[in-house]
């Protein structure tokens, strides 16, 4: 497939397909490196099936977390609004604001979130409020050439680009504001998306302050292993990623990530590499069929060079019982 560009365009809403699980998402994150409080934000519309997904989850220091998941009603795909998140465009591919008013199930331990209906009748429900700013620290870029994921079209997206961001503003949990300057990621896809379609994918992502970071992306669609995109920042010079090793390890049954080790090699013939380990996890999970997709989002500290970094990992698997699809090869 031919290189798409990633348009000013783009920054706003698609005309959706007749897909039956055509997705239009965006997704905002941020990890403080001082306190490990960090945010996942997401909304997924899914016209077709006449809902939003939204997920808003709040990591909190010591292993807790803050959680609210809908599928808030919509009749159409005409803004990221939904269930009290929305999604502002500032400036097209520069700068976004994210809002959220609503609440949130306060969890003892994220990994609580293995047994919703547990975690859920048995957690406080407090109010959750934020309002932040997404300013891109370079331009966006595809997994790929240009605009899209290669060689996941018919599954994840048709249309995508991400970025790192400097993340400016506040959030206040059960009534504790926080303010928040620090560093994360955002990205926007259109197309289908079939939770249950890949395989496996793993998305890890780092920054150790504006200049410095990567993601590394692979994934594995109908028993074919993608040879792996992303992105290596360096002095503030962004290199395109052309290929991704990733080696996990995992604790034992429900086998969560635990560390993972990193390389990536780059257009130019670079090879770089990281070691990360895990100290936060929020497993979330997708269930159609009697399938189950799980995607365990963690939290790692990385060294990357002579750099402390940190970022949310996300580590897509379908299950077989307790098993990941992708724990022996990534």
């Amino acid at each position: 497939m031919p290189a798409v560009p990633i348009l000013p365009a783009d920054e706003y809403m698609h005309e959706p397909s007749d897909d039956p699980q055509f997705n239009e998402s965006a997704y905002y994150n941020f990890v403080d490196r001082d306190s490990g409080f960090g945010l996942l934000i997401r909304i997924g519309n899914r016209v077709n099936e006449g809902h939003a997904e939204v997920t808003v989850l709040v990591y909190l220091p010591g292993g807790r977390a803050a959680i609210r998941f809908d599928r808030a009603p919509i009749s159409d795909n005409s803004a990221f609004r939904a269930a009290g998140l929305s999604f502002e465009v500032i400036e097209p591919l520069r700068s976004i604001r994210a809002t959220f008013d609503g609440t949130a199930y306060l969890l003892s331990h994220g990994t609580d979130l293995a047994d919703p209906k547990r975690a859920f009748t048995s957690s406080p429900v407090v109010p959750l409020r934020f309002s932040l700013r997404y300013d891109n620290l370079v331009p966006p870029y595809g997994l790929g050439d240009g605009s899209g994921i290669e060689g996941a079209h018919d599954t994840i997206a048709v249309g995508h680009y991400q970025a790192p961001c400097q993340v400016e503003g506040w959030a206040e949990v059960d009534g504790d504001r926080k303010p928040i300057s620090g560093l994360g990621y955002r990205d926007h896809s259109w197309g289908p998306r079939k939770w249950q379609g890949p395989t496996f994918w793993r998305w890890i992502s780092c920054l150790a302050d504006e200049k410095n970071g990567f993601v590394a992306w692979t994934q594995k669609i109908g028993g074919v292993r993608s040879p792996g995109n992303g992105m290596v920042l360096r002095d503030g010079d962004l290199q395109l990623v052309t290929g991704v090793e990733i080696a996990s390890r995992y604790g034992p049954p429900p086998h969560y990530p635990t560390a993972m080790t990193v390389t990536m090699r780059t257009q130019s013939g670079d090879e770089v590499s990281a070691s990360g380990t895990v100290f936060h996890n929020v497993p979330l999970r997708h269930r159609r069929d009697g399938s189950v997709a799980r995607l365990a989002e963690v939290l790692a500290r990385f060294d990357l060079a002579d750099q402390t970094g940190y970022g949310i990992c996300e580590y897509h698997d379908l299950m077989d019982g307790d098993v990941p699809a992708g724990m022996s090869e990534a």
